[in-house]
């Protein structure tokens, strides 16, 4: 007996294989690589009118302590060579971050003939920057900066390293506050006023603003991406987890939230800042650093398990110092290096 089959009967018999085809292919297709989520963020700057309005510093630190007591840690891959400062002061150079009206910052470019990021305070004795210090770098690198002001001194570190000559004698920070009026914010990025415009071009992550001076076993954590509980002294923690929109989510709780900007005016998506990802802990299962991070020390060093820490904050856990057996050239960029973590 001899079976005839419709149009239907055969179009039926086509979706049907063709059904199972895409059935087939959704199993055998590579999965995606979701493991990698999150993604680690970081944001870009233009170099020309990105930044970052930052709170007023007086409602992130709750009170004028900023003056006298800080500590600013962040990552910055800066790209290409610095540009010649607009005047012989680092105020007058990128800002990568700081407070405006100028007191305090970190910035980069060429000073003295010297390209360098620069640590800088204007206390209140003579207002102009007392205290200067230079940092050699790596453009197109990722690296650790972190300024500490306390005890009448400014200090800087480089990936977690302090050599004895990136000290400075530095007074309380020059604000211009009042008691009944409070104007002086963070910002980061940038710096625009008028026809002054002295803006960052890389990338900054992981930036973490704290109310006292963290010593160098506490800014030795900065390898790690922090987690709560945080420590109280923590007032801001910027861990660039939002990946889109136009804000900066402050990641501490404290709610200090960033807004992006164009020079002075709010930025409209999707100019302003970029997100970019800054691959700076790795991804996936098992973090690992980006090939700039391969650093070659010129000097041997052991742990010192008897060192105790004279000032950390609570929420951090003491560890070993270490203890070069060579003194660092500061000429170079030969330093002891940390591995990251992600927590």
């Amino acid at each position: 007996m001899k079976y005839k089959f419709s149009k239907n009967s055969n179009n039926f018999v086509y979706f049907f294989i063709f059904l199972c085809g895409l059935i087939i292919i959704g199993f055998v297709q590579v999965p995606n690589n979701s493991f990698a989520e999150p993604v680690n963020y970081g944001l870009g700057f233009d170099g020309i009118n990105d930044n970052v309005q930052l709170p007023l510093i007086y409602n992130v630190f709750g009170g004028d302590s900023w003056r006298n007591t800080k500590t600013i840690s962040l990552w910055i891959k800066p790209e290409g060579p610095g540009e010649e400062c607009g005047q012989p002061n680092p105020g007058h150079c990128q800002l990568i971050i700081g407070i405006i009206p100028r007191s305090w910052g970190i910035s980069r470019g060429i000073l003295n003939g010297e390209d360098r990021i620069w640590i800088w305070n204007i206390d209140d004795i003579n207002e102009k920057p007392d205290a200067m210090i230079p940092l050699i770098y790596e453009p197109d690198e990722w690296i650790h900066i972190a300024l500490v002001h306390d005890n009448n001194q400014l200090k800087a570190y480089r990936y977690g390293s302090h050599l004895p000559g990136d000290t400075r004698n530095s007074y309380a920070s020059v604000s211009v506050d009042t008691a009944g009026e409070k104007v002086s914010y963070l910002t980061l990025g940038g710096f625009f006023k008028q026809d002054e415009k002295y803006a960052f071009k890389g990338q900054i992550d992981e930036v973490r603003v704290y109310n006292i001076g963290l010593d160098a076993t506490a800014i030795s954590q900065i390898y790690q991406e922090l987690t709560p509980p945080f420590s109280p002294n923590l007032k801001a923690y910027y861990r660039m987890s939002d990946g889109d929109g136009s804000f900066l989510t402050d990641d501490s709780g404290q709610g200090n939230v960033g807004i992006f900007r164009e020079e002075l005016q709010t930025a409209v998506p999707p100019n302003g800042p970029q997100w970019v990802e800054s691959g700076l802990f790795g991804s996936g299962p098992t973090p690992t650093l980006p090939p700039t991070f391969t650093v070659t020390a010129t000097f041997t060093s052991t742990p010192s398990p008897t060192a105790t820490p004279t000032r950390l904050p609570p929420g951090f856990t003491p560890q070993p110092s270490i203890t070069p057996t060579r003194t660092l050239d500061p000429n170079t960029n030969n330093f002891l290096f940390l591995p990251m973590v992600r927590k």
